[in-house]
C-alpha cells in the first residue's frame, strides 16, 4: 500500500468511526477538535490569594520551615481554606523554585524568602531557566551546580 493509499485509508476511517467533529468532511484531523477550551475560572473574593494570605505563608515558612504545610496551614486561620498541595505550590512562587527539594527545612523571614527569589531568579535568566516566574532545572545540570555554589 503506497502512502496516498494509507493516508485516504486513515481519513475514511476517521469519517466512520470518530465521534462528531474529530474529522474535517475528507476525513483529515480537525485540528481545533483537539484545541483546549477557553475556560474561565472566576473566584469569589473569599477564595481569592492576597496580601493577608502571603503574609501568613511568609510567617508559617520564618516558624515552621518548608514542607510543613499542615503546621503552616494549622496556624494561620487565613490559609485553613487551603490545601496543603496549594500551600506548597505558592511557596515554590514565593521562592521562585520549581522543585522545593532542595528546600525542605529551610526557615526564613520575609527579606529571605526575597533574597532566594532573587537568587533563583538570577540563576535562571543567566541561564535560560527562568520559565514562568520560577527557575526549572535542565538537562546538563548547570541549575544544579549554579545552586550548589
Amino acid at each position: 500500500m503506497d502512502e496516498a493509499a494509507k493516508i485516504a485509508w486513515g481519513n475514511e476511517m476517521r469519517r466512520q468511526f470518530s465521534p462528531a467533529g474529530v474529522s474535517l468532511e475528507d476525513g483529515s484531523i480537525n485540528q481545533d477538535f483537539f484545541k483546549p477550551k477557553k475556560i474561565i475560572i472566576q473566584l469569589t473574593e473569599a477564595k481569592r490569594w492576597g496580601e493577608q494570605e502571603k503574609a501568613a505563608l511568609l510567617k508559617g515558612i520564618e516558624k515552621h520551615g518548608v514542607g510543613k504545610w499542615r503546621d503552616i496551614i494549622e496556624d494561620h486561620t487565613e490559609l485553613c481554606r487551603y490545601d496543603d498541595q496549594f500551600i506548597r505550590l505558592k511557596t515554590a512562587r514565593l521562592l521562585g523554585i520549581q522543585s522545593l527539594a532542595r528546600h525542605m527545612g529551610w526557615k526564613g523571614d520575609a527579606a529571605a524568602v526575597e533574597a532566594e527569589y532573587a537568587k533563583h531568579k538570577k540563576i535562571g535568566e543567566a541561564l535560560g531557566c527562568w520559565k514562568g516566574g520560577v527557575l526549572v532545572e535542565n538537562d546538563a545540570g548547570q541549575v544544579a551546580q549554579a545552586l550548589a555554589e
